[in-house]
């Protein structure tokens, strides 16, 4: 049997979970050198969870090695119900803190729940049916792992920064006219969830969380259940069930879906008739405990709702040529692909030192929402840097050695003659050259102004002598460029308006000569 002693070893491995997973989310950042990052993935926490291993695994059609954990954690909660929400989820350790203080200040936040909350059962249908179309929609940042490594991401990512350029704004903002309002709505949303908390315990977990919803369809026959024998009806227990499980007219009936194995009806209860131990799953429905049923009626609108808005999901238009500048980070899977497994989790933007990557705006599509973009103007991809590859939980940026970064294109630059200062105000700048980690632009030997420092050759306030035509570029060589970013980035800084130098998408995952050089 278990009761309130075991609801103590519950608090000791939430807090244990909570504080690994605090560590990771620091550790979350280039150069990914510290003793946790190196022995720990730093996305175990999306790794273990079972919803994201079902919706990739279902969008791309093909196993993905990676998840197996998550594959762990659903058969746990076939067998002992959702000790996930009340033992490991990080959010549900942020709501219980938060009703511990509040409990502290003496605010009464229990309660049953509201009628809507199948709500969650809902968007979990939704979310599996868009994944059988394959493809990830938007809901997936409503997974509680997801949502609170985002939040981590919008409030932690600031602060990681190295760059100097980099202001709030830039860290956790996106390209396009949409873009900085996404991160900002992460932030607002997770504070909308906290303030509703207020007024009822965990009502995120309670209405809305689509991982709740799946792991209460799995414990529908765990064997874990509640066991109430000397209740005396006192009704202390359903008062202080955080999730609403326990009836309000019966204390002895409680919705095994529903029931997180937090204990804390074991601790309260005032003749110690609370308690859980091992029973026959088989049948699910008995006097004392029932499942969630939902309304054939719903469950049919609402599996029509997402068929019908399942091509909206695909739409990859946006904002005229809007495809041209959809970047995505080195080595990244196929466009298709890399949609049906990127779960929109942050954790590459994150990790990226340079703030180069970024949730993309719906400028290039309700298809490629809250996916990671590259945004020259604001960053370049750094050399010798693999953080966004070893952060993703899904393999959606396939793990590759520094070495190998090179080997395929991430998108190709152009050069703009009409909006370069070498051409269009014969200065001498060539920082695009000087940027560029492959050597990929070629440039005409002129007039170069005398070195101010030993070894740096810097004047792009200088014109040439009249008469003279300074060191400029001309072209960027197809077959080096990598698409990383630096030119534009550089570029960028100095031109007024539009820069001279463009990163496009162009001849993405085509092999460099990089690779051949490397090779030989």
């Amino acid at each position: 049997m278990f009761g309130a002693p075991t609801r103590h070893i519950r608090i000791a491995v939430q807090w244990t979970v909570f504080t690994l997973w605090v560590s990771l989310i620091l550790a979350t950042h280039h150069p990914m050198d510290s003793w946790i990052a190196k022995h720990i993935p730093v996305s175990l926490m999306l790794r273990i969870d079972p919803l994201v291993m079902t919706v990739v695994c279902g969008g791309m059609r093909v196993g993905v090695t990676i998840l197996f954990l998550g594959f762990i954690t659903l058969c746990i909660s076939l067998a002992l119900g959702r000790v996930f929400c009340g033992w490991v989820c990080p959010l549900g350790a942020t709501f219980d803190a938060y009703g511990w203080v509040l409990r502290k200040l003496r605010v009464r936040f229990e309660g049953p729940s509201p009628w809507w909350f199948r709500l969650k059962f809902y968007i979990l249908l939704m979310l599996l049916i868009f994944a059988a179309l394959g493809g990830i929609s938007p809901l997936m940042g409503l997974d509680p792992i997801v949502l609170i490594t985002r939040t981590a991401a919008a409030v932690i990512n600031p602060f990681l920064r190295k760059s100097q350029e980099v202001t709030w704004l830039a860290a956790g903002g996106t390209p396009g006219y949409y873009g900085y309002f996404l991160d900002s709505a992460t932030l607002i949303l997770f504070l909308g969830i906290m303030s509703a908390t207020t007024r009822l315990s965990r009502i995120w977990c309670r209405t809305t969380c689509p991982l709740g919803a799946y792991l209460a369809i799995l414990s529908r026959n765990a064997m874990l259940r509640r066991d109430t024998t000397g209740c005396v009806h006192c009704n202390i227990c359903a008062r202080h069930c955080p999730t609403g499980a326990i009836s309000y007219d019966n204390a002895e009936v409680y919705n095994e879906s529903e029931c997180i194995k937090c204990f804390s009806c074991s601790q309260e209860c005032p003749v110690d008739a609370n308690f859980f131990s091992f029973k026959s799953p088989f049948p699910a429905v008995r006097p004392s405990q029932f499942p969630v049923s939902l309304e054939r009626r719903e469950v049919i609108a609402t599996s029509a709702v997402a068929l019908l808005s399942a091509p909206a999901m695909h739409l990859s238009a946006g904002e005229p040529k809007s495809n041209k500048y959809l970047i995505r980070p080195p080595i990244s899977r196929e466009e298709r692909d890399f949609l049906s497994s990127c779960i929109r989790c942050d954790e590459c933007v994150k990790a990226c030192p340079t703030g180069v990557l970024k949730p993309a705006g719906i400028e290039h599509g309700l298809r490629a929402l809250w996916s990671p973009v590259m945004a020259p103007t604001e960053g370049y991809c750094m050399k010798g840097c693999n953080a966004c590859s070893q952060a993703c939980p899904t393999d959606a940026i396939m793990k590759y050695p520094i070495e190998k970064k090179y080997d395929y294109k991430a998108g190709t630059a152009v050069l703009e003659t009409s909006r370069c200062i070498s051409y269009t105000e014969n200065k001498f700048c060539s920082e695009c050259v000087r940027a560029c980690p492959t050597n990929a632009i070629e440039f005409t030997q002129g007039w170069e102004p005398e070195q101010t420092t030993p070894g740096v050759k810097s004047g792009s306030d200088r014109p040439a002598p009249k008469g003279k035509i300074p060191t400029r570029p001309y072209h960027v060589n197809y077959d080096r460029c990598v698409g990383c970013g630096a030119c534009e980035y550089v570029c960028n800084k100095i031109v007024f308006g539009e820069p001279a130098m463009v990163t496009t998408s162009f001849g993405r995952a085509i092999p460099t000569n990089m690779k051949t050089e490397t090779n030989t």
